[in-house]
C-alpha cells in the first residue's frame, strides 16, 4: 500500500505547515530587521552632512565661514572644514556638503 502525504494530511498537516512556513517567515524578516538595524547604528567615525546656506551663494565663501579653507584657487567651491583639514566640503548651488577626508 502507498502512503501520499498530500491525501493523509488532512486539515490538521496542513495548519502544520502554515504555521512552520510563517516560522520562517518571522525568522527571516527578523534576521534581515538586525542586519540592517546593525549597519544604520551610529559609529564613532564622522559621517558626511549637509549645511544649508543663508545667502544660498558658494561665492561668498570662505568670506563668511572662518572655518572653512579654499583647497586651491584653481578648483572651484572646495574647502576644507576645520583647523586640521579632517573634512572636506563642496558648495553645491545652495548648500555645502562636508564629508571626511
Amino acid at each position: 500500500m502507498e502512503v501520499y502525504w498530500g491525501a493523509q494530511m488532512g486539515a490538521g498537516g496542513q495548519k502544520a505547515r502554515t504555521k512552520a512556513m510563517m516560522k520562517s517567515v518571522v525568522l527571516v524578516t527578523l534576521g534581515l530587521t538586525l542586519l540592517l538595524g546593525a549597519q544604520a547604528m551610529p559609529s564613532s567615525r564622522l559621517s558626511c552632512y549637509r549645511k544649508m546656506l543663508k545667502d544660498r551663494n558658494c561665492h561668498s565663501l570662505p568670506e563668511g565661514r572662518a572655518d572653512l579653507t579654499l583647497i586651491d584657487p584653481n578648483v572651484q567651491h572646495h574647502f576644507w572644514d576645520g583647523k586640521g583639514c579632517e573634512m572636506i566640503c563642496y558648495c553645491n548651488f545652495s548648500e555645502l556638503l562636508c564629508c571626511p577626508k
